[in-house]
């Protein structure tokens, strides 16, 4: 079964709004897989997303 929401969609509109609130600089909001939120604070650093070549690297894993 699994575990109920500990947050709302209005609890990160309200962290949100917070820091903004704050001047300090918004790089991204982070949802671990333990569960929660959390903002973290600083430059945004773009990262390069891995490109589509048509190969599915589960292929290699699971190779018969």
């Amino acid at each position: 079964m699994s575990q109920p929401v500990a947050w709302t969609v209005a609890d990160v509109r309200r962290a949100l709004k917070a820091a903004k609130a704050g001047g300090e600089p918004l790089a991204a909001v982070d949802f671990p897989p333990q569960g929660g939120f959390r903002l973290l604070f600083g430059e945004r650093v773009d990262v390069a997303l891995p490109t589509r070549s048509g190969a599915n690297e589960w292929d290699d894993v699971l190779a018969t």
